[in-house]
């Protein structure tokens, strides 16, 4: 039977444990990263200009943006497989209520949607009780089908000149959502490492019973994590249609695997509890690098899903590993606490036997 100073046990270790394969796997990330940008640093010689850094971070700020929330939901153990559904739906909703309302508040409901289908989501899988891929997969579904009915499988492209206000703004020559993101990896990087949100994340996630056996408020956080997600979803989803000042139909297709690929790359263990968002967008950039790379050695750009989808298998198999010996540990780290416990039980007995019978 579990005991409360064991869920606390439990619950420690949980914050504990979390970061060694961390930093092994995002410093291997990097030094291939590096690998990668040296290598096509020499097959093309304006792979280093400012106009292609730029570029190359503009396409990484819808994955990455998502990545962000994404990173939080999957730290506390939960995962939203709509995400690419959901970016779409943010993104045909905004255009098409830009033609009526103010463009800056059609954005807002945008997001403020796609925070809400987040929320539901969450409260599906608190309540269902489920596995959350199940649920979430059902979403996917019926959030695609909601775009193409409401946009006919037409892209939503006669929308105002203020609609691409936002995503076409370039302060100081450099596009907006990549100053979105940094503010936006800055923030969400701080609450999940330097506060007690952050760290009841962690330990809900390392160890969900032990988190509500020792009292954290592990429903609201597990709802805000999707309401959160959910959110920044929508906002890199009406980013990029405030971009291209369109919204597709087929915008989000696929997405969820890129975003997924990313964080499950950069470190973030799918099983819960490990993870950080610098890693995330190690992961993120890797992926952007290889795209890039397709593109500047001439190669079938399919190759790119062969490349995303192997990683996303070898990264999920070393998480699988990590986990087993994490059981491992927790179990000898159990015993060890069990053998504690019951030395002093032993020795009070022993001091009941009368000396003779000793």
């Amino acid at each position: 039977m579990t005991t409360l100073a064991g869920s606390r046990a439990a619950w420690r270790r949980s914050l504990v444990l979390p970061g060694r394969f961390l930093n092994g796997r995002s410093s291997s990330l990097l030094g291939a990263i590096l690998v990668m940008v040296v290598f096509l640093s020499t097959q093309n010689s304006h792979y280093w200009t400012r106009q292609n850094i730029t570029n190359l971070l503009q396409q990484m700020t819808p994955v990455g943006i998502a990545a962000l929330g994404t990173t939080l939901l999957i730290v506390a153990g939960y995962v939203d497989l709509s995400i690419g559904s959901l970016f779409g739906l943010a993104a045909v909703v905004a255009a098409m209520l830009s033609r009526t309302i103010n463009p800056q508040l059609a954005i807002a409901m945008g997001v403020l949607l796609a925070g809400a289908v987040g929320l539901t989501n969450g409260l599906l899988v608190w309540r269902i009780r489920i596995s959350p891929i199940i649920v979430t997969l059902g979403s996917l579904t019926l959030l695609r089908a909601v775009v193409l009915l409401l946009t006919q499988g037409e892209a939503v492209a006669d929308v105002p000149r203020a609609f691409g206000g936002l995503g076409q703004a370039r302060p100081l020559d450099i596009p907006s959502s990549i100053y979105i993101l940094a503010v936006g990896a800055i923030l969400t990087g701080i609450v999940l490492s330097k506060t007690t949100i952050g760290r009841y994340l962690y330990a809900i996630g390392g160890h969900r019973e032990a988190a509500e056996m020792v009292g954290l408020p592990v429903r609201p956080l597990v709802l805000g994590a999707f309401l959160f997600n959910g959110a920044i979803v929508g906002l890199a989803g009406v980013l990029t249609a405030s971009r291209f000042a369109a919204a597709d139909p087929s915008y989000g297709v696929m997405f969820e695997l890129d975003v997924l690929t990313a964080v499950i790359l950069g470190g973030v263990a799918f099983s819960g509890g490990e993870g950080s968002i610098g890693g995330a967008l190690l992961g993120v950039a890797f992926i952007t690098i290889v795209n890039s790379g397709l593109v500047v050695l001439g190669i079938n750009a399919y190759y790119g899903d062969i490349v995303k989808g192997g990683a996303l298998i070898v990264a999920v198999g070393l998480d699988q590993l990590v986990l087993e010996q994490r059981e491992r540990h927790r179990r000898l780290l159990a015993m060890r606490e069990e053998a504690q416990l019951g030395a002093p039980e032993d020795e009070a007995r022993l001091d009941l036997v009368a000396p003779a019978d000793r």
